[in-house]
């Protein structure tokens, strides 16, 4: 596998090369790259798209003074987006599909964004979230990037990330290593992103400001909170409103940097968002409550997704059009709102020319700086895009699919619903015209077809997580990285540890992990000799008692029975694990055969001595 990204790479590297001798851009300065995304803000969580209720006031000015494409699009969950905005590629070619199960690997086959402007020269960074793998060959710093602080999974606290993490004074990973902050997640990201802005460059930089808000749990600080609180919301839509408020005060924090450091003339500065909103707001007037009806009357005019049908997850326009601003003094951008279609996955070879190089025709996307600079690029007339929403372990042409051309909206549900929508009359997608247009539903459908079938004929590949390796040792492997999850069983992607402040309740395993049984990781073995294994109920830093006599590790079809003393937080086996492609599972039990599958080990680290 490492041989093959080698290879790859090696070919992309030529690629670009013989570009830059050929356009000439090697002889300009090559431009700074901030990329800020947003997790779950939806295209109506902004004050200028005619929200009543939220200030952003900085997001705001930034929507008027630069390149707004008002028609972008992306996915409509968090992993898909992020695998296609950095490898220009669509989600389900990138092998991304879904936020858990380990189906939001991003393979180490796929050149990443952070990888081909490192070809141009530049240095790279993360900061904040990547949720696109935890263990080595799926991580950040295997994928490009020089300088990595990210918390674990799709959000702070979720499984993969370190124990007891609430988005306040928590513990992050440093290019793998633990590093405990103290204050707010989002503020951590901004300044370690700007202490890195601030840096002497020798070379062009790329800095991904990746963040976990506003996604739930949503937590903010307090003075935030109250300020919506006293206008009047209930606590849910408050928090989200403050997390998104926050954000907007440390996106002018940093812009400032920039301006102070005179590098935003030469830095291309884009904001923009994952998804579309997760906050799904009943009208409030159809609330039950006094104070929500005051509310209702005080903002008649406040519509959740700025009216648009669907919100994340979901098909309709509200869950995958999403805002963008791209910033860029020195690259003479028009500032303008442009509403031509376009999409995540046109940014890698956007910016990849901004820097000099090229991409290849193997790329889903297509370059915007003539859109950027002329306002119009008659080579994206026409085109159509798919957006798709599996999140099921295998990818099925029954889920949701969609396709979007000019003014059309092609929706297809399941085998027996579809809906046509006309925007151009109807942009909130209230009247299916599908009866009126069975030639285009007829036309829709086949293209649906034939794109699935080229997509599915390319596989879709199992990720393994590789053992083994010195690049990561030992490996910690996590539930929410379990396969072959049962369709009745949740998966525990949320831990749900709480800090000391009113909240809704949000979907969590803490305290309810008897509804989990125990379920195999998939891993590949790199060298086969023996291997010293760590079952853990909860995770090593909370070292929670098993109160159980004995631990079961399972793998090959061999059983491990091991005793548990005392009230030890884990139990050890040293196991002889032979080299390739396997699966491992663990659990505790009084059961002194080990048959008796009581109580599931959530965490498993894999050690070679």
């Amino acid at each position: 596998m490492k041989l093959t990204k080698k290879i790859v790479k090696s070919a992309f590297c030529f690629s670009l090369i013989a570009s830059t001798l050929t356009t000439g851009w090697a002889k300009t300065e090559q431009p700074n790259i901030v990329l800020v995304v947003s997790d779950d803000q939806g295209i109506g969580d902004f004050g200028y798209n005619h929200n009543p209720i939220i200030k952003t006031p900085n997001l705001d000015e930034l929507a008027n003074e630069s390149v707004h494409l008002t028609n972008f699009h992306v996915d409509p969950t968090c992993s898909p987006t992020r695998a296609a905005l950095l490898t220009g590629k669509h989600s389900l070619k990138a092998g991304v599909w879904h936020t858990i199960l380990g189906r939001y690997m991003l393979g180490p086959e796929h050149t990443t964004l952070a990888e081909a402007l490192k070809t141009k020269g530049y240095q790279t960074a993360i900061f904040g979230k990547w949720h696109l793998g935890d263990n080595y060959p799926y991580r950040p710093q295997d994928q490009g990037f020089d300088n990595v602080l990210i918390h674990g999974g799709g959000g702070v606290g979720q499984t993969p990330d370190y124990w007891g993490n609430t988005q306040f004074d928590d513990t992050y990973y440093r290019n793998g290593k633990e590093e405990k902050f103290e204050g707010y997640a989002t503020k951590i990201w901004f300044d370690e992103a700007i202490k890195f802005i601030k840096q002497k460059h020798e070379k062009p930089y790329f800095a991904y400001v990746a963040l976990n808000a506003p996604h739930g749990p949503y937590r903010a600080p307090e003075k935030y909170i109250k300020a919506y609180e006293n206008m009047g919301l209930y606590n849910d839509v408050a928090s989200f409103y403050a997390m998104i408020t926050y954000i907007d005060e440390q996106v002018a924090r940093l812009r400032r940097v920039l301006e102070t450091t005179e590098q935003a003339d030469n830095t291309v500065f884009i904001y923009m968002t994952d998804n579309g909103s997760s906050y799904r707001s009943k009208k409030w007037a159809d609330e039950l409550t006094e104070k929500d009806k005051k509310i209702a009357d005080k903002f008649p005019s406040w519509q959740p997704n700025a009216g648009y049908s669907g919100f994340k997850g979901e098909i309709h326009e509200g869950g995958h059009r999403v805002p963008i601003f791209i910033d860029y003094p020195n690259g003479q951008f028009k500032n303008q709102r442009i509403n031509t279609l376009t999409a995540h996955y046109d940014l890698f070879p956007t910016l990849l020319e901004l820097a000099g190089g090229q991409a290849d025709d193997s790329l889903d996307g297509q370059s915007l700086v003539k859109l950027f600079k002329q306002g119009q690029d008659t080579d994206l007339n026409g085109r159509q895009l798919i957006v798709t929403n599996q999140r099921v372990d295998q990818p099925s042409f029954n889920r949701p699919l969609m396709i979007a051309k000019d003014k059309w909206r092609y929706l297809r549900f399941s085998e027996n619903k579809q809906a046509l929508f006309n925007l151009a009359d109807d942009p909130k997608q209230l009247t299916d015209v599908s009866k009126q247009h069975p030639k285009l539903v007829q036309q829709f459908q086949a293209e649906l077809k034939n794109w699935w079938q080229q997509v599915s004929n390319a596989g879709f590949v199992d990720r393994y997580i590789h053992v083994g390796n010195p690049a990561e040792n030992p490996v910690r492997l996590n539930a929410m990285d379990w396969m072959e999850v049962p369709d009745k069983q949740p998966v525990p992607w949320f831990i749900g540890h709480q800090p000391a402040a009113l909240e809704y309740d949000y979907t969590h395993w803490l305290t309810q992990e008897d509804k989990y049984q125990p379920l195999p990781w998939y891993i590949n073995v790199e060298q086969a000799q023996t291997y010293r294994v760590r079952a853990y109920f909860h995770d090593k830093p909370a070292g929670t008692p098993i109160q159980k006599k004995y631990c079961v590790i399972e793998t090959q079809n061999n059983k491990y029975v091991e005793p548990i003393y005392g009230r030890a937080a884990y139990c050890q086996a040293m196991i002889k694990l032979k080299a390739g492609e396997q699966k491992i599972r663990a659990w505790f039990t009084d059961d002194k055969s080990g048959q008796a599958e009581e109580k599931t080990a959530f965490y498993l680290y894999i050690k070679q001595e």
